[in-house]
């Protein structure tokens, strides 16, 4: 499975979210992100590393549930 790691650099802290500098090959990215979903004590220039991958299992087993209760709501195939 394909993991993508970013880094991210705290550009500003504005309330109750941060605005994070996601490096990419074309240039910095700006991302709005909950303030509460940071390590505490992160500030202004702080860095983060990111690990990004694909959860298949997370998504198969949302889909099962989903076909089980329109199977559920509908009569489904008895």
């Amino acid at each position: 499975m394909e993991e993508f790691q970013i880094q991210a650099t705290v550009d500003r802290i504005e309330a109750d979210k941060a605005v994070l500098l996601l490096a990419t090959p074309e240039g910095e990215v700006p991302v709005d992100w909950p303030l509460a979903l940071l390590p505490s004590g992160i500030g202004e220039g702080g860095k983060l590393d990111f690990c990004i991958k694909e959860n298949k299992q997370a998504e198969d087993d949302a889909r099962q549930r989903i076909s089980d209760l329109l199977d559920k709501l509908t009569g489904g195939s008895d």
